[in-house]
Parts: C-alpha cells; sequence; structure tokens
C-alpha cells in the first residue's frame, strides 16, 4: 500500500521534474517560480539550477561542434606541417646553395691569387730583363703600365713639395729683405745701401713669383698624374 508520504515525495519529484523540463524549455521566470514552490524548491537552490542549465545549454552547444572542430584542427594541423615540410626542405635547399656559393667564391679567389702570384713571377723576370716587352702577357703589360704611372705620381707630387718648400725659402727671404729695407738704420751711405737692398728685394720678388708659377705648374701635373691612376 501506498502512503501518503510516498505519494507526496512522487509528486514532489514529478513537480521537480516539470519544473527542470520547463527551464530547459525556456519558459518565463512566472512559471519557473510557481514550479519551483510546486516541488518545494528554495528560490536559491531553484535558481542555481536554472543557472546550471544555462551553462550547460552553452555547453551543449560547443559539444555539437566537437565532430565540426575536430575535422578542422586536424586540417589545419595537416597544413601545419605540409608547410612546415615545405618551408624546411626550402631551407635546406638555400643552405645548400648559399654553401655551394661559398665554396665557389673560395675556389675563384684561390684561383684569382694563384694568377696573380704569377703575374707578379713574370714582371720579375720582366724586371731583370730576360723577357721581352713584346712577349709580356696583357695583364702584366698592365701592371707594368700602372707602377710606371705610381712612379710619375709619386715623381709629381715629389715635385710639388720640393717647390712648396722653395717656395716657402723665397717668401721668408722676401719678408726678411722687407723688413731690412723697413728698419734701415740712418747713415751717411743709407741711399747706396737701401738701392742695393732695394734691388735684391726685388730680385727675391721675381724669384718667388718664379717660384709660385713652378708650385702651381707642379700641382697640375701631380694632380694629372694621380687622376691618370
Amino acid at each position: 500500500m501506498t502512503t501518503i508520504t510516498q505519494i507526496a515525495q512522487q509528486r514532489k519529484q514529478q513537480a521537480r521534474a516539470a519544473f527542470i523540463d520547463a527551464a530547459w524549455a525556456g519558459a518565463a521566470p512566472d512559471r519557473l517560480a510557481e514550479l519551483a514552490g510546486n516541488a518545494g524548491m528554495d528560490p536559491a537552490a531553484a535558481d542555481e539550477i536554472i543557472a546550471r542549465i544555462a551553462e550547460a545549454r552553452s555547453d551543449i552547444d560547443l559539444a555539437g561542434l566537437v565532430t565540426q572542430r575536430r575535422r578542422a584542427a586536424s586540417k589545419a594541423q595537416s597544413q601545419s606541417e605540409t608547410t612546415r615540410a615545405r618551408v624546411n626542405a626550402a631551407v635546406e635547399k638555400l643552405e645548400a646553395e648559399a654553401d655551394a656559393a661559398a665554396f665557389e667564391s673560395e675556389d675563384t679567389k684561390r684561383a684569382l691569387y694563384e694568377c696573380e702570384s704569377a703575374a707578379r713571377r713574370v714582371l720579375a723576370v720582366y724586371d731583370e730583363g730576360l723577357l721581352p716587352t713584346a712577349r709580356l702577357p696583357r695583364e702584366v703589360q698592365a701592371l707594368v703600365e700602372r707602377r710606371e704611372q705610381e712612379g710619375k705620381a709619386s715623381r709629381a707630387q715629389a715635385a710639388v713639395i720640393a717647390a712648396a718648400n722653395e717656395r716657402d725659402r723665397l717668401r721668408k727671404e722676401v719678408q726678411r729683405l722687407e723688413a731690412q729695407v723697413r728698419d734701415l738704420p740712418l747713415s751717411v751711405d743709407r741711399r747706396d745701401q737701401e738701392a742695393r737692398m732695394r734691388g735684391e728685394l726685388e730680385h727675391a720678388r721675381v724669384n718667388l713669383e718664379a717660384a709660385e708659377t713652378r708650385l702651381g705648374e707642379a700641382e697640375q701635373a701631380s694632380a694629372k698624374a694621380r687622376k691618370a691612376l
């Protein structure tokens, strides 16, 4: 025989189930409150169940995307691995090309050094007078011409220095004579001394002017020689 207590419990369970169904169905708050009262539920407990159901509804929506997301993740992983493999292969290829280029560069440098060394040895034989000019290779002939141009440039620069030194010496001489004429003391033969010193001064000025001209010509020749290098 079913007791009243059992019947009451069954009704509470049925009311609680109805409340849960209504919460899942998105019933209005007033209806949910009525069903919670029928089930004898505390309002705070009812609110907690409603919140749990809302959270579960969101989880159900996400759970429904598991297969789709799994496929997308698998596709993305496959693409990532394929791309990584392609990049690694490209890097290995570039590294191999870089190594080959470096080896080729070293080989060409070594070959160039051997040729330059041979050219210097041929030049040494030429300098000893053991090789006619007509037999000089073009590259060695270029070395000879370069050396000659460097010699000309060096000599031209030395001429500039010598001309500048001469110009400076004559400039000091002119300044010395000018000071002597200016500071000539009074004496019986002052006019004769002044005339003689002015003659020396004029001669020194002429020499200084010529030295200035020679210096200018030497500088032009040096610039031309440097330009020809």
